[in-house]
């Protein structure tokens, strides 16, 4: 049984692929949080128990990360460690730089010290501009982002291709469209949402609530990346870079997303509006035809029946932690 490294494996989608990949392969993970403040991470965490062997490691240390990664001596990495967000990334450039540009250079050069052939990577719909077109496909990405996030993710793309080429690293970047779902981070939209609902507080849309996002479920986040990495492992490929958008492909309104959870939470939202931010794209919409040609797989989870398993699991996560 071949063994994968999970980098950010306490995180919301690390966390769901550790679970999805536990019968597949030997689970390695390694994440740097502090467990009195991120206390989320360490529940999830806690519920993989004995499924993954973790180690604590700071992916922005390099000679630490080599060190833990020469003692796991992984056959493929999926690198999903990074700070996350647009808001927080206009906040605390430099730590965005360090984490997600520096950290994920630091993954590729153990990757070609160590002669690890294969890393899968996430990337983020971030990386487009409205002004390009309205359906993002793989080819017709911006130069241009609106979000310092956006930058460090492009960044990400581009030293992808560059060690792809130099150092025959096989790279598949998979740009994620708005995961939501049992587990999400607190920081996102969905939390807070469902938090201020629950206290009867003020909710705040941006565009009169016409900001539209292209929900993706976190169990077809899960499940394409299982399929991507089957495909390339079963192939053994060499010397690429591929890029694949990962979403559901059919955008809602937040507002209706807001609503949706409303509806399921019983509770009526208190809306306030509010202009949309410069650095915030007014809609996301993704081709996943690429995916589809690759893996056979279309994500496929309604919003509706998203939100509900998002939101079951809500009410029982709060009910166990107040």
């Amino acid at each position: 049984m071949k063994k994968v490294l999970i980098t950010g494996v306490a995180g919301f989608v690390g966390f769901h692929l550790a679970k999805k990949l536990q019968d597949k392969f030997i689970i390695c993970g390694l994440d740097f949080f502090y467990p009195v403040v991120d206390s989320i991470n360490a529940q999830r965490l806690t519920h993989l128990g004995s499924s993954v062997k973790f180690t604590h490691s700071d992916i922005r240390n390099y000679d630490e990360l080599l060190k833990t990664i020469k003692l796991i001596k992984p056959d493929f990495i999926i690198h999903l460690a990074a700070c996350t967000g647009v808001a927080n990334s206009a906040l605390q450039p430099e730590l965005y730089f360090d984490t997600n540009v520096k950290g994920f250079q630091n993954i590729l050069e153990i990757c070609k010290e160590l002669k690890i052939d294969n890393l899968f990577y996430a990337s983020s719909s971030s990386v487009y501009n409205d002004n390009e077109t309205m359906v993002f496909n793989e080819e017709n990405v911006s130069e241009n982002q609106l979000s310092f996030y956006g930058i460090t993710k492009r960044k990400n793309e581009k030293l992808a291709e560059e060690y792809s080429l130099q150092y025959g690293i096989n790279c598949v970047g998979m740009r994620f469209f708005t995961v939501y779902g049992s587990w999400v981070r607190q920081d996102m939209a969905a939390w807070k949402f469902m938090n201020a609902l629950i206290k009867n507080e003020q909710v705040i849309l941006y565009n009169g609530g016409n900001v539209q996002r292209d929900f993706t479920h976190v169990s077809d986040i899960v499940e394409s990346i299982s399929r991507l990495v089957e495909s390339y492992l079963h192939e053994q490929l060499k010397f690429i870079h591929e890029i694949y958008n990962v979403g559901k492909g059919s955008p809602v309104s937040v507002k209706e997303y807001l609503l949706t959870i409303a509806e399921n939470l019983g509770v009526k939202p208190e809306i306030i509006y509010k202009p949309l931010p410069e650095n915030e794209l007014p809609f996301t919409h993704s081709d996943t035809t690429k995916l589809f040609s690759k893996t056979g797989y279309k994500p496929q989870l309604s919003v509706h029946e998203g939100v509900k398993e998002m939101t079951d699991w809500f009410l029982k996560y709060r009910h166990q932690n107040e």
